[in-house]
């Protein structure tokens, strides 16, 4: 049985964010360059590395889409397109959280799809913030 000794150290929390407009264009999961206004554009938007675990986050739509039909955005990785957030409607201002769900990864990108059913939107702006921390990492030391 292992002998286990009260944690020393601690780490900062990390953040990172992904900005795009609805007219912008990506190299998507498939390997084609796509707009972000597309039908089903599926795209890898924040590297995470081995053993990092979401804590936190959120989907902010700054200016809603105007695609003609149906527009929302899911937030996950290549194992679980939903693992963060489920079909989240973009066609309304205002901030979604992201549900963190103690997922340590072992390096998935966060990926974005999105779900056009106009596929002809001309205005959008959406960010995606991601708040994470890597198992093992340590940025202080403190004492008991």
């Amino acid at each position: 049985m292992a002998k286990l000794n009260a944690s020393r150290t601690a780490q900062y929390a990390l953040h990172a964010e992904f900005v795009f407009n609805l007219t912008d264009t990506i190299l998507a999961t498939d390997g084609t360059v796509k707009a972000f206004s597309v039908a089903a554009p599926i795209a890898d938007v924040i590297p995470l590395p081995p053993n990092a675990i979401v804590i936190g986050g959120d989907v902010t739509v700054e200016i809603a889409s105007n695609d003609s039909s149906t527009a929302t955005i899911t937030v996950g990785d290549s194992g679980n397109a939903t693992r963060y957030l489920g079909a989240t409607n973009i066609k309304a201002t205002g901030r979604t959280v992201l549900v963190p769900t103690g997922y340590v990864g072992v390096g998935e990108n966060v990926r974005i799809a999105l779900a056009n059913a106009g596929a002809n939107a001309t205005a959008g702006k959406v960010t995606v913030r991601v708040t994470y921390v890597v198992r093992g990492r340590a940025n202080e030391s403190q004492i008991a």
